[in-house]
């Protein structure tokens, strides 16, 4: 199997004639193995991005509380979610329909799904447009609530069900406990604090799940996932997947669009705001081959700047006050529970793993800072989260 054969079928279930190779952009992934993205011009000029995978390909670990069974099963969610979204006026890519008007196709062995791209710079981490991402972020959470399987409830064009993110907590709570268990009793000495700190998060979130609001969330809210949407784009030239032009923006003209939905859906907006409000501290143009690059130290100004524009179009309610700081932190017991399972069950080991787990120690280590930071934003007054007898992961 080639590029050209898979992208082939994939124009046909589209129901465009062949395209000249210069308007074929392969992304990431690959034909040999179960997963490819490509960027396409179709023949009326628009640009889409197509997402293919094989329809046996397993949900990989990292959208585990997507409760999606089968590959078909998470693309399908992803589809309508993007679907609600665009129902709801919410600027985000919309789903490319197939020449028979399904969200998600059948190319061969590969199921797809097709995107508008959205054109446009990736966001500099520059105060104004770190508000833009808080306020793009609290908008999303603040779109009317709706239940897993809920139809749009009367809003023009066809129904549609929304899917589940990977912060939702019927499937990522149990799916965490369930991995930290697994590796316990194979866990080094060193390890074990992160482990206890890890399983605490979960279970503070876990006896409060039930009370707290949910809502559609992104799942992955970093200014590597925005894009200034229209400008910073010379010669009509496209940026915001794996390459961005920068300069020439201006944020209070400009529109910052999310891109990267894969973990998307119905959720828990404490988690997915919690995530956001440490990897607002990352630059989009980071060097993949520097792990301690990825570091955080908290920054005032950043925290400041997300949470006020969170706040101008969101309140955090009393219940998610309370949890800030677990919220923050859940992100980490989520992935922490994948790399143990990884490591230890798996003998996924070396310098690689040791990165990922030295970079979960900064997380946890740097969270109580930042929590209680944001919290003079989100709240109106700040709120010192005294934890005694808690681990410090950082000395772990």
């Amino acid at each position: 199997m080639t590029d050209a054969a898979v992208v082939g079928r994939i124009l046909r279930e589209y129901r465009q004639r062949t395209i000249p190779p210069s308007d074929v952009q392969h992304v990431h992934g690959s034909v040999r193995g179960d997963r490819v993205s490509y960027r396409l011009r179709l023949t009326g000029g628009e640009f889409v991005t197509i997402r293919a995978a094989r329809a046996d390909a397993a949900v990989g670990p990292q959208f585990s509380g997507c409760t999606a069974a089968t590959m078909v099963d998470w693309l399908s969610g992803r589809a309508a979610t993007l679907r609600w979204l665009a129902q709801r006026g919410y600027p985000a890519p919309r789903v490319v329909p197939t020449r028979s008007g399904d969200l998600v196709g059948l190319a061969g062995a590969w199921l797809t799904l097709a995107t508008t791209f959205v054109a446009g710079a990736l966001m500099r981490p520059d105060l104004g447009q770190l508000g833009m991402l808080g306020e793009a972020l609290g908008n999303l959470h603040s779109l009317p609530a709706v239940e897993e399987g809920d139809a749009t409830g009367g809003e023009p064009g066809p129904s549609v069900a929304v899917g589940t993110s990977h912060w939702h907590p019927d499937a990522a709570i149990p799916a965490t406990l369930r991995r930290l268990d697994s590796v316990e009793t194979l866990l080094p000495a060193q390890w074990r604090p992160l482990h206890k700190s890890f399983r605490q998060t979960v279970q503070a979130v876990g006896r409060h799940a039930a009370d707290l609001p949910q809502a559609v969330v992104h799942g992955d809210a970093w200014p590597g996932n925005a894009i200034l949407a229209g400008v910073g784009v010379p010669g009509g030239a496209h940026g915001g997947l794996s390459d961005g032009f920068p300069g020439g923006t201006d944020s209070g003209r400009a529109e910052l669009i999310l891109i990267g939905w894969e973990t998307s859906g119905i959720g828990l907006p404490l988690l997915d705001l919690g995530y956001c409000l440490l990897e607002c501290h990352l630059n989009p143009d980071l060097p993949t081959d520097q792990p301690r690059a990825w570091h955080i130290q908290p920054d005032d100004r950043r925290i400041a700047a997300v949470a006020d524009g969170y706040s101008r179009r969101r309140i955090l309610p009393p219940g998610e006050q309370e949890l800030l700081l677990e919220g923050i932190r859940f992100g980490a017991a989520f992935i922490g529970a994948i790399h143990f399972e990884q490591a230890l069950l798996e003998g996924v080991r070396g310098a690689a793993m040791d990165a990922r787990l030295d970079l979960l120690h900064n997380r946890l280590a740097v969270s109580q800072a930042v929590a209680e930071r944001a919290s003079h934003h989100l709240t109106g007054s700040g709120k010192r989260y005294a934890e005694p007898g808690r681990p410090e992961a950082a000395g772990a």
